[in-house]
């Protein structure tokens, strides 16, 4: 009985350690959105390795903006950057913080290479071309 009561209190000290080391995996930007650190850092580390290998690649989550095609064809054809999607709608955490560390390092080399502003006047440029395909 004695050696039941030893397996589960170290159980629950497992549980709770694996409970305590998650949450502290958490951290948040300064819109107090949450996202996690291990899955920032690797992102980091992901996107080191593609522009080492020569690929520019955006990762986009979230609701599509108005133009979002437009702009990822622009970027792809005059560029060769490519925009992929992790998620849509709904983003949790990991997924944000992966893409988060992952943007952290693409989006300066691209801005490095194309101009500091190229990000913003093709997000302009595409959602001019949506509006105007889209008029009736």
């Amino acid at each position: 009985m004695m050696t039941l009561r030893i397996l589960l209190a170290v159980l629950i000290s497992v549980i709770v350690a694996a409970c305590d080391e998650k949450e502290s995996d958490l951290i948040y930007t300064a819109e107090k959105i949450p996202y996690s650190r291990s899955a920032y850092d690797a992102g980091r580390v992901e996107a080191e390795a593609d522009v080492k290998a020569g690929r520019l690649v955006i990762l986009d989550y979230g609701v599509p903006r108005k133009g979002q095609n437009e702009f990822e064809a622009l970027l792809r054809e005059r560029y060769e950057v490519e925009v992929r999607r992790v998620a849509n709608e709904v983003v949790n955490p990991t997924i944000y913080g992966r893409a988060f560390g992952y943007n952290d390092v693409s989006k300066p080399e691209i801005k490095r290479r194309f101009g500091n502003d190229v990000l913003e006047r093709l997000e302009l440029e595409a959602a001019q071309t949506w509006d105007e395909d889209n008029s009736e």
